[in-house]
């Protein structure tokens, strides 16, 4: 498959998901047609309900699944038949998976005591003078010499050399270089007098080196990696020194605020502290893309809430492009650049939090995103009179929205008709996504409940019926929704009205504020959440909540007004379950 190119203003596709499908051997369809473009460093959430297939999704992408069908690139490379070793990604699963016999330290150095990984052929007698070289053209005289004073105060040679080696961000080689030169030095002698009779020397060296390399053809670059008979640095895989594996623990436990727990076993940890190890693991990779598959669902409400935080300051300080999977929309939408909405395999909208919030695609969407979420009623729409009627409130509708309404039925219609006149597996799927919407219940869907035999599957897929036979249950779906959209087009009807919480207008009765063009109830149930209400109250058989400023307390003892207004209102279409627009 060829990638597309992006448009010149468009920032770059790092992952690529094309048509993601994975149907289970039982017939089930876990993942249907899913398609996702990520940008680097964009922090991506898929958030769903328990088994929308969300999880599944993103072991696919990790190679802990295999793909039925469709494909993933990463930067243009086809991911679809690599190993997940291989595949440059970490994941954190929900459960710690921490090694109880080992340390924090060994459990945040394991991935790279075990792995090899490609690092640039170097000259080992030049590299290291090339760094002390560099280090010295870099610092000054004075603030090197306080550096390596405070070095040599820790005992014994080899602690002191790594001790160096990590506060001038050296190789333990440079910091013995570095560390001889000192010992070498007169105790008259100045910090620039020493600099300077230290470059001299390890120029000295240098250019004995260099002659050595000359001699032998072989040819560096200016960091003293060797080079290929095409100018490219050479590479080998090799396993991290001990040294390198301290370095890289130590600035990840600092990282994540670990470095006072390094000699603790994991049952000595809290919760908090035990997940913060599993994000360490990952991150000591240095992989470009963090997967995370619910990881905060067992910790306390507290806990998440400074742990959510704490995972968005990480991925803004490494920038790495992250995937995280949660059921939890809080989660969601305090984390996420763009959110990936599921249900039932299907993807329902993806956007920014502000789009998923503020103008959701279909009734799902609006009653899983929010909390406490949309509420929804059912009103009966009078074209002729141009209102919305629920119990006894009446909102009167403008030309535009009329026009916008025929539009949309028109369009709906049109395109279940062309559904229906080439009833295929993809008009199968597109029939089972709308239903999804609507959350109408579907036994002879896939992945709806039903599940079919082992014969029933093979007739399915082998057997020769007739195009206007194949699929009856959802054909008959489909017919049916196209009579129904047919008729909204030529008399009232039935639309679902939303209307966020916080847009609900609720004051006490006898303030004598907007009663006039309200309705009055009593609270059900009033809670105090410190600085606001949220208070539910019965409406045309629903239950409903509006929110309210705690400044005035409010009881399920006092009668309250309720108003909203047109504009804050979203018109929805039960048939199809999505949004007219």
């Amino acid at each position: 498959m060829i990638m597309e190119k992006t448009k010149k203003n468009e920032p770059e596709i790092f992952l690529s998901l094309r048509h993601l499908e994975k149907v289970y051997p039982n017939g089930e369809k876990a993942v249907v047609d899913f398609n996702l473009d990520v940008r680097k460093k964009e922090f991506i959430v898929i958030v769903g309900p328990s088994g929308c297939g969300k999880s599944t999704t993103l072991r696919m992408i990790a190679g802990l699944e295999d793909i039925t069908s469709g494909d993933i690139f990463l930067e243009d490379e086809l991911l679809n038949y690599r190993p997940c070793k291989d595949r440059k990604m970490a994941i954190v699963f929900q459960s710690y998976a921490l090694y109880p016999q080992m340390n924090v330290f060994d459990n945040i150095a394991f991935p790279l005591t075990i792995n090899t990984y490609p690092a640039p052929v170097v000259d080992r007698e030049l590299y290291p003078l090339g760094e002390s070289e560099r280090l010295l053209a870099q610092v000054e005289g004075a603030k090197l010499m306080d550096t390596v004073e405070m070095a040599f105060k820790t005992k014994g040679k080899t602690a002191r050399t790594e001790k160096l080696a990590v506060m001038c961000r050296i190789s333990p080689a440079a910091a013995e270089i570095i560390a001889e030169l000192y010992n070498e030095k007169a105790a008259s002698c100045t910090p620039d007098t020493c600099m300077d009779k230290w470059k001299r020397q390890i120029e000295e060296r240098i250019e004995k080196g260099k002659a050595r390399l000359a001699a032998q053809g072989i040819c560096v670059n200016e960091r003293f990696e060797i080079l290929d008979e095409n100018g490219q640095v050479k590479t080998e895989q090799r396993k991290l020194t001990p040294f390198e594996i301290r370095a890289k623990v130590y600035d990840t436990a600092e990282i994540l605020d670990l470095k006072a727990y390094l000699d603790k076993l994991p049952k000595e940890l809290s919760g908090g502290q035990m997940q913060r190890v599993a994000l360490g693991r990952a991150i000591i990779k240095n992989v470009p893309i963090f997967m995370m598959d619910e990881p905060l669902s067992n910790l306390d409400a507290k806990l998440r809430l400074t742990m959510r935080s704490e995972i968005v300051k990480l991925h803004n300080r490494i920038q790495a492009t992250t995937i995280y999977v949660t059921h939890d929309q809080t989660e969601a939408m305090t984390m996420a650049t763009r959110i990936v909405v599921m249900s039932r395999g299907f993807i329902q909208q993806i956007g920014t939090p502000e789009e998923i919030y503020n103008t959701p695609a279909n009734i799902f969407v609006a009653r899983f995103i929010g909390s406490p979420t949309m509420n929804l009623i059912d009103g009966q729409f009078d074209p002729v009179k141009r209102t919305v009627t629920f119990g006894g409130v009446k909102i009167e509708l403008d030309a535009e929205f009329t026009a916008r309404h025929d539009a949309f039925y028109r369009r709906k219609a049109e395109e279940l008709k062309q559904w229906l006149e080439t009833f295929d597996e993809r008009a199968r799927e597109n029939v089972l996504k709308l239903l999804s919407a609507t959350g109408e219940n579907f036994d002879g869907a896939s992945g709806g409940g039903g599940r079919q035999t082992l014969w029933a599957r093979l007739k399915d897929r082998f057997g020769k019926k007739a195009p206007e036979k194949a699929y009856p249950q959802e054909r008959a779906v489909c017919a049916e929704k196209i009579k129904r959209l047919v008729a909204c087009l030529s008399a009232g009807h039935t639309l679902t009205v939303g209307i966020r919480p916080e847009r609900v207008r609720i004051e006490k009765k006898g303030t004598d504020k907007g009663e006039n063009d309200a309705f009055i109830v009593k609270p059900t149930v009033c809670e105090l959440l410190g600085g606001e209400y949220n208070v539910h109250f019965d409406f045309c058989g629903k239950n409903m909540v509006g929110k309210a400023d705690a400044c005035r307390k409010i009881s399920v003892d006092d009668e309250i007004v309720v108003g909203f207004a047109a504009k804050d209102l979203y018109f929805f279409d039960p048939v199809t379950g999505d949004i007219i627009r």
